[in-house]
């Protein structure tokens, strides 16, 4: 049986970045209703991970790669993306419209205040798989491994950095969504 599987991108970014999978436009602010498609699996990109959280069953699995585990002040945040942006970038090719943008912006504006591990201890251990880039310095970063691991979580960690969804990462992604 083919498992249904839905994907919240990244912050700026579009579902087409991910492959084949089914996702929702949650940047984009038209084209979604607003009710979130059943499925056996949801995937979280980043802020995407924080939606998924917030917004999806609590008996699905849970895919996050490079989830905001740790709760950081507005200016903390800005300062790591303004750091992501100039050292890591994300390729333009990639980036939703501009016309998006204020959407986007108040968007992430909430999803900030999620709080990412209460909302993980609310869910079975062997649902929650979580990917972390080796090179993301910025958001899923070693403090944020430190609590990943302080809270017995199921941590993959993989080479890529904060927006890199490679190869690598959408084999294990693949790996898991076909597990039992």
């Amino acid at each position: 049986m083919k498992k249904k599987v839905i994907i919240f991108p990244g912050t700026l970014q579009s579902v087409k970045n991910y492959g084949d999978f089914a996702g929702v436009e949650i940047w984009m602010g038209e084209g979604w209703d607003g009710q979130i498609p059943e499925a056996d699996v949801y995937i979280g990109h980043s802020l995407g991970a924080s939606f998924a959280l917030a917004n999806c069953r609590k008996d699905a699995k849970l895919i996050l790669f490079n989830p905001l585990v740790k709760k950081r002040s507005f200016f903390d945040n800005l300062w790591r993306w303004l750091r992501f942006t100039f050292f890591e970038g994300l390729p333009i090719k990639k980036v939703i419209s501009v016309r998006f943008w204020f959407y986007t912006f108040r968007k992430m504006l909430n999803l900030l205040q999620v709080s990412v591990l209460d909302e993980l201890k609310k869910i079975p251990r062997e649902n929650i798989f979580i990917i972390r880039g080796t090179q993301d310095y910025f958001f899923c970063d070693i403090e944020t491994v430190e609590i990943i691991r302080k809270n017995n979580f199921n941590l993959i960690e993989v080479e890529a950095g904060h927006a890199d969804w490679n190869e690598s990462v959408a084999k294990i992604v693949a790996d898991i969504v076909d597990k039992k």
